[in-house]
């Protein structure tokens, strides 16, 4: 299997056209998401992915909207079948390690889903990212953008810290160097593809990564195994 951790619909492309980059990059398996403006269109996303085995929808909600994102997360994951959760906390100002990030982390446990965290300075700086999945060892997280470009290092010093934490390739894979630096620290296994679709072309991150020559083994590993471990595939 090969997968997408991160893909958009609403983001400058229809679905056809989603899919067709995606086929282009040998993408079989795309975990879906909303655009994140501050009330993301989740059952849209639902509605897409229904009866397309290659979709995954995943929720996207605003921790600054309390009990109205925490009750948006539950309908989602319960009754749309939604089976991830998107955090934005530059886009949605908060921090991650406000208190009102826990209770969606705490649902996403319940429905024993992951969670992606965008990655930027603060507030959703690699190491603040490593703290909120410390709170939960059984939960897994993806790092987004694992740190692009100037918190790269905090991002490997992130995966260290915490073994219930990925770094996504999004945007990163465009400076392969830093693919590579993951893999030497922390293994390709702790390393999952993701494009950023539709804003960037996925095949020419998957072609930035495989330009590596790293073994079989390991871009098997980054372009689909551990996905599939990840979300249960």
């Amino acid at each position: 299997m090969t997968g997408d951790f991160e893909a958009y619909l609403g983001e400058g492309a229809n679905l056809d056209e989603l899919l067709a980059m995606e086929d282009a990059a040998g993408i079989e398996t795309i975990i879906l998401m909303p655009s994140p403006v501050m009330h993301p269109d989740n059952r849209a996303i639902a509605a897409a992915a229904a009866g397309n085995p290659r979709l995954i929808p995943c929720a996207c909600v605003s921790a600054a909207l309390g009990d109205e994102a925490n009750a948006e997360l539950e309908r989602a994951l319960s009754e749309d079948g939604m089976q991830g959760l998107k955090l934005m906390p530059p886009r949605h100002g908060y921090r991650i390690l406000d208190a009102s990030v826990d209770p969606l982390i705490e649902i996403a446990r319940a429905h024993k889903v992951p969670v992606t965290i965008h990655s930027t300075s603060s507030p959703a700086h690699p190491l603040e990212i490593a703290v909120a999945a410390g709170r939960y060892p059984d939960v897994p997280f993806i790092m987004d953008h694992m740190g692009h470009r100037y918190w790269a290092d905090s991002a490997l010093a992130a995966a260290q810290q915490q073994d219930n934490l990925w770094l996504g390739t999004t945007i990163a894979a465009y400076e392969p160097s830093m693919i590579q630096a993951a893999v030497d620290l922390i293994g390709a296994q702790r390393v999952v593809f993701g494009s950023n679709a539709p804003r960037a072309y996925p095949d020419l991150a998957v072609e930035s990564i495989r330009r590596l020559g790293l073994p079989d083994a390991d871009q098997a590993a980054i372009f689909g195994d551990n996905l599939a471990e990840i979300y249960g595939l």
